[in-house]
């Protein structure tokens, strides 16, 4: 299929989703957005091509690959892209509308295509109850409530990758898990496009106690009061005496 000369870019979203890439990772991933665009499928990484469509030298890919991995769906050497999928579908279904809309003028329908094509309707409609539906009972047990409408997309993507009580069963122990932490709970589009129902428990967060040793209490020295007045008795400084003895006269 031949894609749009443009390809959309929700500035806000992205912005968002992006806040924490570096410049070059921002460079990368348009990259990697546009060439996904032209051609009008998911991206192929056999052989790690994909560093030469980000215009990076191998050891630069290396160590940005799992940062640009994220905002992909990964199947083996496949990076597929929600939105940009969405997106190429309302280009494909737009098509096929003006297609239909094209035939329906030469074309006679029979009663009975028109039943099949009712019947067909009535089964997407179903499906669709179920899957908002299921949706619903998602969002109430995900921990962080945020980015609503891409999370609705990437769900109805994840149920061809498990069924719905796997993902909600997963949801429910990411929610409950005593060693996740609010601040770096993942988005709920996240946590779906990367399959994280089926994660291991969070491991335990653990704690450094520093500990301070106090060096060891000086004791000043003491003398005998007869020693000011014996000078052959003490072992003082011979300037601290003679101060002492002077303030022992006035006494």
């Amino acid at each position: 299929m031949s894609s749009l000369p443009y390809m959309q870019l929700y500035v806000s979203d992205y912005l968002a989703d992006t806040a924490h890439l570096t410049a070059q990772q921002h460079g990368a991933y348009l990259l990697l957005l546009m060439n996904y665009w032209q051609k009008g499928k998911p991206l192929d990484n056999t052989n790690e091509r994909l560093q030469y469509v980000a215009r990076m030298t191998g050891e630069e890919w290396e160590a940005n690959k799992d940062i640009l991995a994220e905002f992909f769906w990964i199947d083996g050497d496949t990076w597929s892209h929600t939105r940009i999928d969405n997106d190429l579908e309302k280009v494909r279904e737009k098509s096929e509308k003006a297609s239909k809309a094209g035939q329906r003028s030469f074309n006679v329908r029979s009663t009975s295509v028109e039943r099949s094509f009712n019947h067909k309707d009535k089964d997407k409609e179903e499906d669709k109850d179920n899957i908002k539906e299921g949706f619903d009972e998602f969002w109430e047990i995900y921990p962080r409530k945020a980015g609503k409408q891409e999370a609705r997309k990437v769900f109805q993507r994840a149920l061809s990758n498990a069924t719905l009580a796997e993902i909600l069963e997963g949801a429910r122990r990411y929610a409950a898990d005593p060693n996740r932490q609010p601040q770096f709970t993942a988005h709920p589009a996240t946590w779906l496009n990367q399959g994280r129902w089926s994660d291991e428990p969070l491991p335990p967060r653990t704690t450094t106690t520093v500990t301070r040793t106090l060096p060891p209490a000086q004791v000043p020295p003491q003398y005998d009061p007869d020693e000011f007045r014996n000078p052959q008795a003490t072992q003082m400084p011979s300037e601290i005496l003679a101060n002492l003895q002077h303030i022992l006269k006035r006494v």
